[in-house]
This record gives structure tokens, C-alpha cells and sequence, in this order.
């Protein structure tokens, strides 16, 4: 630790494995700014740093130097109005931080403001090893606040600052490079956001000092900076401070056909949960032994829903809850509100766009009316990861969904917008070629016959989203009869296909843009897309994909590459792709093309749990918000723009990651889950009740969605558009996080060390002798149950779980019974995949018919094809051979 003139300028721990200053290099951090006035006076403000060099500011430092005060004089007219003292003291193991304000007049004195400004060393750069910048994790949330710093590589210690002393904290402002201000008193801060806007969820107060020599003429406030060597130190000095841990189950955004959850863990009494709407909510408290606590909370008024956690000493703290409508009526709704938003004009060149939404004036954009997008982020509208998502998420959710007039607006839109306009056609120079921003009229029409102009399809992002519109539409095409499309099944997939050979091709010839060494949203459907090309017999294009595959998988396990590289120094994006290349690689460990068999599965091994930890280094984790549990953070560590796409696509890898890679399973699936409900809270939609949504409402916002969430109380979105705290009226890129969550979507049973017997996404009824489970995960085709000693896996692939029956699991795990939906298909098919059985032989029987058999040796996935099944066969039970042949 370094202190000069009353202030800490470099926080390292010593011994440490990495030379890392977890202060910025020009950083002051002790300081205070606050503003305070007298009677109808204007507010002043002072920052005391500014008075370093003052004549009436002193400095005090004991013998050892591990105390040191700095004693700050303000002067109004001459005469002393207030006296700020701060004191760092620095023991073997904390740095203990305090400030006191004394008011020096005979009158009564009012401080406004009162925040502590951290310039901690948060610059990444592509110049600069990851490990010598720290990321900010944080909770403002009244007594129960708390700060961590960690670096890139999750290597600790971590720094952590908790309040001390009753000391609370209620607001907070970033302010680049003087830093991230938190604020013990917010009163005039927050009147200068309102005016302007912003909007808060906390009590923002002020403090009046009374006249010199009365007893409340002073005040002390206080904090602790110490070390965590993990998240679970993290955790223990949470409890050892007076502070509460929490745990949610299934997360803190909760649709209201479902219950959720939490564990107070405190050494301090809990007192009270107050619910911020107590006629539309349900508290209970189930259970209470040692220092946990855990309550079941159920909502039923859709929108932010605030628990005061009232605690200790008078002490309070915020629980902040998101109520959904059912995760099937968004996937639902989002899906109409695409399709029924298009361009249906000939005359126009975007004929066909499915386009983007303002919910704030809702004035549905077009290349003639760009509304509140400015300059180059135009794109925004047509094409681009924003521009793409829509298709790839509206063809995805007809996969599982399909509603005709939905099928047809994306035919509508392959037909007039797609193919020979943002995409090449096979008779064009560049086959499959996706043209890149502003927008394709601009870059075919250019009279620039270069990468800047008519040769503009070398960004490797868009052919992802393309590639898996196509494929939606195979699966459409190819599983629902019932559909009309107007392309054959193998036509879709044949364009699937070549796009995704594509990215790998045309780039790189345009520019030198290798799409092997960035991970890319969506690219993860190749791997499902290469086995439906080889069991439709277009092996050739399976050979070409797999092999560009391959390629990649190998780059990102051998060559150890940087993680958080993108287009910009430091990015989220890439996690989805990381978790699906380096799993490929542990079931595929040929594809490495390493000479030890050892060796590859050791090196695919060490790359999974690599990019596990840089994934959950920049999500929210012990952050218990609904807008921080579960979402990724950008560079900007949570301040802004939190639960974007990459919340719910990385959170498939977590989930994935308990299910079948963690050696503890249990905090990955509670921290998975809550990924996959996070971003959902960016969907408006609602009842006529609720007027059709919490963040905009009316009628015509019934569907739509933000593309992000901003957490300061003003600020600007990433689009560039001044906002308040809450969902952009934008939707942007958030139907590639919808994306993700169709794909990780699943009913999760667990045998949770915290919560017991639990259901995430389901509704759990059990018995000393099995469990039933009630899908209600939005899409009913995956079922886990989690055990201390393996994973069960049941997933369907061309029918789902019927609505409101239970999957009923024997704990012995001898047997599972299921209702399906009645199939649609003539031929009545159905296909299963399970894993986790215990060893032997199984029947599968429907009406006390058999109708398929398989053996179970280990814990490899068992795919399962019931053909000639009656459509109309919805009862389905799986049981060991012999018990069936005896019945």
C-alpha cells in the first residue's frame, strides 16, 4: 500500500502471483466530494482532493505510517463552515477507511451529497495483459452493500470493500476516469438526475449536521477494504461483516406462473421482509437453521418488485425482483410482434425487413425513417447483428412454434430482402455473401468496387444469424407438415449450409478476416447443423463445414488465445462459441490433431474450464439484482448496458457446465438459470390489466422488447439515445439473447445444497419414492435432474412435453414417466435422447405396447428413435426390461 497527503495511491497485495496496482496509475482514492448548503442557500461543493495543497489543510501520520489523517477546512466568507477528516488505516490484512464531517457554525447545516470517488485500475487494452487491469462487481443497496475487484484471469485476491459501522450506501454515479462515486448521502445528486430524467429505486437522503457543540453536530461514516481469495471469500466476509449473502433459485427475474426462492445467510437477525406490493405477493419462510434463512416469494404483479430485507440493527437492504408473464407466452409474443412488423411495399428496395420498434413513441423504423438513431449506427435498422437477429431469432421460434403467417413473413423476407439484396446469390461473384453496414442497397450500389463498397460482406458476425434462419426453416419445413413454406426442407438447409461455409470463406478472401479466431453469436447451431446435413446425405457440405469447424476448434484449445477479444479491446460476446468449441473438442479430441490422446482431452479439459471462468468473471453472480444475477457485463462492469444477449447465450455455457462438466454443479445451475431468465425482463408484454407491459405501455408494445438495460439513474444507451434507468425503447440486439435462451431452454431438477429438492423452470411435487416435475421452461423438449452422484438428461427432439403434466422420475432411477403433445406428423415419430440411467437394459412403452428397447453401460447420451407411434400416444414410460416383461 502506498498513502500520501490522506490518500491511497497504489492498493497491491504483496506476494501476489501477478504485479497488479488495483488502483489506477495517476488514482487518488480517500478523498470525498460532497455538497452542503445552509437555509435556502444554493448548494456548494467541494472535493477535497482539490484542497491538498490548501495552508489550512493538515496531515497527520503516526510513527509506523500505517495511520494516516488528513483534516480538510471549508471556508465560506472567511470563517469555517464544515471540517472533513479522513483516516486509512493499513493492518497486515484490511485497510480500514473513514470519513467525518463536522459542522463549525452556530446553525444547522445540510449536506446534500456525500460519495467517496474509487479510481480503481479498470482500462483493458489490447496493449496491456488482461491481468494488470481489475473488474468492478458491486451492490449499492443500503446496509448490505459491497464491492469486489478481480482480474481478468479469476486469479485472486480479490479486493473487497463492504461498509462498516452502520455505515449504508444508496447511489452511485460513474464518472470515467475520476471514477466509480458511491454515495453515503444522494440528495442533491439525485434532484440534479430527476430533473434531467433519471430515476431511482432506492431512498436517496441528505443529513443535517446540527450547530456546532450539539450532538448530532457530527457524523462518521466508514468502510473496509480487505482481501477475498474467491468467489466463496467473497461470500464468507459477506456473513463475517454483517452483511447477507443471498441465493435465488430460479433467479430474480420470475414468471408468474412460477415460484422463486432465496437464502438469507447473515450472523445478523432477519427482522422483516417487507414486499413492495403486499397484496401481490406471497412471502413465506420455509426453513431456518444456523445463519440461513430462506423464504418462497411469489408475484403476482407483473414489473419490478422491490423486498426491503430488514435486518440487525435497524439495518435495511433491497432485494430487487422482475415479474414476467409465462416464458411460452414471450417466446410466443415475440415472435408475432416480429412477424407482424414488416415492410410489405414493393416499391420500396427493403421490401420485406422485419423492422425495428421505438416503444417509447412506438414508430416502427425503415431506412426513410432512422426515428433517434444517429450517423453510422443507422445500420442498426437492416442488417448487422441488431438488423439479423430478428430473422434468426423469428425462424428459431418457428422451429418450436410454427404459426403460418409467421413461416410466411419469413419466406416473404428470404425472398425480397435476403436473396439478391443483403445476400449473393449463387450467380454472383461471391456465392452466399452477406453485405455489412450501412445497409446492402448502399454497398451494392457504391461506386466503390472494393471492401468499402460493392465488396462489403467481410464481417464474419453476420453469417451466423443468416445460416440459422435457413436452418429454422429446414426444421420447419422438414418436422411440420402442417406448415406451408415456399422453399423444399433441403433447399433451406442446402443455404444453411453454404452460408456457413461462407463465413469462413468470403471474408477471409475479401479482407484476411479468418472467422476462426473470434468466438461468434450463434455459430454454435453448426455443430447440430453438420449431423442434420449428413443424415439428409449432403455429406460434401457437412465435410467442408466440419473441416472449417474443426479449425476453429483448434485455435481456441491449442493456441490459447485472449478471450475478451472482439472488435473491441474487451467484449462478453464471444462465450456462447467458447463453450461450444471447447465441448466439441472433449467429445471430438481427434479434432485437436494431437499425437497423445491424453494430451487433447487434458488440453480441451483446461481450455472448458478456462473460458468458464473469464465467462463468469464478467457476469453478475453474487450481485443479488435482477438486472446484475445472471447478466454479462461489459467493460463498463455492470454500470451500463446489463442484460444484453450475451446474458441468456453465455448463460446456456454455465447451465450446460452444471449439467455435465462441473465437479459442483449446484452454483453453476442456480447462476445458469438465472441467466436464462434474466434478459426475458426485457420483454414488454402484459395483460389489459397491466396495460400490455411494465416499460412502455399500451397495446401496440404487447411483444415488443428492449435491447438492453441501463442501471445509473441517467446516462445514454449504447446506441447513443439519453436514458433513464430501465429497458431501451430499442430492441436492438436482445433476439440473439432470445436466440440462445430457445437452445438452453429446460426444466432443472436439482438436489440443491442450499434449497433441497428443486425445480428451476418447473413445478416440483415429490415423494419418498420419486419426483414429479411440470415443465413451464417456455419450450418443454429438455429435462435434468441434477443428483450428488451423476446427471439424468431426457430431451425430445420432434415433440415436447405436454402442458401441465408432471415428468415423474423414480429416485431409484429405475423408470421415468411422461405425457408428450399429440404429434402433428402422420407418421406419429419421436425421437429421445437420455443419458443417466443406471446400468441395464430398458423398454420404452406407450399403452403397455413396447415400442423401442436400449441398454444403458454408462453415462454416454442414448438416442432413442419410436417410429410408427400412433400420433395420438401422449403416456410414455421408461423402465428397466425386466420390470416390463413381468407385468
Amino acid at each position: 500500500m502506498a498513502v500520501e497527503k490522506g490518500s491511497l495511491t497504489q492498493i497491491k497485495s504483496v506476494g501476489d502471483t501477478f504485479d497488479t496496482n488495483y488502483l489506477r496509475q495517476d488514482g487518488r482514492l480517500g478523498g470525498v466530494v460532497l455538497r452542503y448548503k445552509q437555509d435556502q442557500d444554493p448548494w456548494s461543493q467541494i472535493r477535497t482532493d482539490d484542497l491538498v495543497d490548501s495552508p489550512t489543510t493538515l496531515f497527520e501520520e503516526n510513527p509506523d505510517r500505517s495511520t494516516n489523517k488528513a483534516v480538510f477546512q471549508i471556508h465560506k466568507d472567511g470563517a469555517s463552515v464544515l471540517t472533513v477528516e479522513t483516516s486509512i488505516e493499513v493492518t497486515s490484512n484490511e485497510i480500514l477507511w473513514s470519513a467525518t464531517v463536522r459542522n463549525d457554525t452556530s446553525s444547522p447545516l445540510r449536506i446534500g451529497d456525500l460519495s467517496l470517488p474509487l479510481p480503481m485500475n479498470s482500462d483493458f487494452s489490447t496493449q496491456h495483459p488482461g491481468h494488470s487491469s481489475v473488474f468492478k462487481h458491486s451492490f449499492i443497496s443500503g446496509h448490505g452493500s459491497f464491492l469486489y475487484w478481480m482480474r481478468s484471469n479469476s486469479v485472486g485476491p480479490y479486493l473487497m470493500l463492504t461498509p462498516t459501522n452502520n455505515t449504508r450506501l444508496e447511489y452511485w454515479e460513474n464518472h470515467g476516469k475520476q471514477g466509480f462515486h458511491i454515495f453515503f448521502h444522494s440528495e442533491a445528486a439525485f434532484a440534479d438526475a430527476a430533473e434531467r430524467g433519471g430515476t431511482w429505486r432506492q431512498p436517496t437522503t441528505g443529513l443535517t449536521l446540527a450547530a456546532k457543540g450539539k450532538p448530532t453536530d457530527t457524523k462518521t461514516f466508514s468502510l473496509k477494504f480487505q482481501w477475498a481469495e474467491n468467489y466463496d471469500d467473497v461470500r464468507r466476509i459477506l456473513v463475517e461483516e454483517g452483511l447477507i449473502d443471498v441465493h435465488v433459485v430460479p433467479g430474480m427475474v420470475v414468471p408468474n406462473d412460477l415460484t422463486a426462492k432465496f437464502a438469507l445467510r447473515t450472523n445478523e437477525p432477519i427482522k422483516s421482509i417487507e414486499a413492495e406490493f403486499p397484496h401481490h405477493t406471497s412471502v413465506q419462510r420455509i426453513s431456518e437453521s444456523d445463519d440461513t434463512t430462506i423464504y418462497q416469494v411469489k408475484f403476482s404483479r407483473l414489473g419490478e418488485n422491490r423486498l426491503t430485507v430488514n435486518f440487525g440493527d435497524d439495518k435495511q437492504t433491497y432485494l430487487e425482483f422482475f415479474c414476467t408473464e409465462p416464458i411460452e407466452t414471450l417466446i410466443k409474443k415475440r415472435g408475432a410482434f416480429i412477424a407482424s412488423h414488416q415492410i410489405r411495399d414493393e416499391s420500396k428496395w427493403y421490401d420485406g425487413l422485419l423492422c425495428e420498434w421505438n416503444m417509447e413513441t412506438q414508430v416502427m423504423l425503415d431506412p426513410s425513417n432512422y426515428d433517434r438513431i444517429r450517423s453510422w449506427r443507422i445500420y442498426e435498422i437492416t442488417c448487422d447483428d441488431p438488423g439479423l437477429s430478428k430473422p434468426a431469432f423469428l425462424a428459431s421460434k418457428n422451429a418450436e412454434y410454427p404459426v403460418q403467417s409467421e413461416v410466411e413473413a419469413l419466406d416473404y423476407y428470404i425472398e425480397y430482402f435476403v436473396w439478391g439484396g443483403l445476400q449473393q446469390t449463387t450467380s454472383e461473384p461471391y456465392p452466399y455473401g452477406i453485405y455489412g453496414i450501412l445497409d446492402w442497397r448502399r454497398n451494392r450500389e457504391s461506386s466503390d468496387p472494393g471492401p468499402d463498397g460493392r465488396q462489403h460482406m467481410w464481417r464474419v458476425y453476420d453469417y451466423p444469424h443468416i445460416a440459422l434462419m435457413y436452418y429454422g426453416m429446414y426444421k420447419v419445413a422438414s418436422r411440420h407438415p402442417e406448415i406451408e413454406t415456399k422453399l423444399p426442407a433441403e433447399q433451406y438447409l442446402q443455404r444453411a449450409a453454404r452460408t456457413a461455409i461462407a463465413m469462413f470463406t468470403v471474408p477471409d478472401k475479401l479482407v484476411g478476416w479468418s472467422a476462426y479466431y473470434t468466438g461468434l453469436y450463434n455459430e454454435l447451431a453448426y455443430v447440430e447443423l453438420i449431423e442434420d446435413l449428413e443424415n439428409e446425405g449432403l455429406t460434401a457440405d457437412a465435410q467442408e463445414l466440419r473441416s472449417h469447424w474443426e479449425a476453429k476448434v483448434r485455435h481456441f484449445v491449442n493456441d490459447n488465445p485472449n478471450l475478451f477479444g472482439s472488435e473491441y479491446p474487451f467484449d462478453s460476446t464471444g462465450f456462447e462459441s467458447t463453450h461450444a468449441l471447447a465441448t466439441y473438442a472433449l467429445r471430438h479430441p481427434n479434432s485437436l490433431q494431437l499425437s497423445d490422446p491424453n494430451e487433447a482431452e487434458t488440453s480441451a479439459r483446461r481450455f472448458l474450464d478456462k473460458q468458464m471462468a473469464a465467462n463468469v468473471f464478467c457476469r453478475g453472480w453474487i450481485e443479488p439484482t435482477y438486472y446484475h444475477l445472471g447478466s454479462d457485463y461489459r467493460q463498463q462492469a455492470g454500470d451500463t448496458y446489463t442484460l444484453s444477449y450475451m446474458s441468456q447465450m453465455g448463460g446456456w455455457a454455465v447451465l450446460d457446465y452444471a449439467l455435465h462438466h462441473a465437479s459442483d454443479p449446484y452454483p453453476y445451475a442456480r447462476l445458469g438459470y438465472a441467466s436464462y431468465l434474466s434478459s426475458w425482463a426485457l420483454m414488454n408484454t402484459g395483460t389489459p390489466d397491466s396495460n400490455y407491459g411494465y416499460w412502455y405501455p399500451g397495446k401496440a408494445n404487447d411483444g415488443a422488447a428492449g435491447g438492453g438495460f441501463e442501471p445509473a439513474s441517467r446516462g445514454h444507451t449504447w446506441l447513443g439515445q439519453p436514458h433513464h434507468r430501465g429497458s431501451w425503447y430499442y430492441s436492438c440486439e436482445e433476439d440473439l439473447g432470445f436466440c440462445g435462451a430457445l437452445r438452453m431452454a429446460a426444466t432443472v431438477v436439482t438436489q440443491d445444497p442450499i434449497f433441497g429438492m428443486t425445480c428451476l423452470g418447473g413445478e416440483l411435487h415429490t415423494t419418498d419414492t420419486h419426483i414429479e416435475a411440470i415443465p413451464k421452461d417456455g419450450i418443454r423438449r429438455r429435462f435434468h435432474a441434477i443428483f450428488q452422484d451423476r446427471t439424468i438428461d431426457l430431451s425430445l427432439k420432434t415433440r415436447r412435453f405436454a402442458t401441465g403434466f408432471p415428468i415423474r422420475l423414480e429416485l431409484a432411477r429405475s423408470g421415468i414417466q411422461f405425457e408428450l403433445e399429440a404429434s402433428k406428423s402422420p407418421k406419429g415419430e419421436c425421437h429421445l435422447n437420455i443419458a443417466g440411467l443406471a446400468s441395464g437394459r430398458y423398454v420404452v412403452e406407450t399403452r403397455g405396447t413396447k415400442c423401442a428397447e436400449f441398454d444403458v453401460q454408462d453415462d454416454r447420451l442414448i438416442a432413442i428413435a419410436l417410429e410408427n407411434v400412433p400420433g395420438n400416444a401422449t403416456s410414455f414410460t421408461i423402465t428397466p426390461a425386466a420390470a416390463f416383461s413381468t407385468e
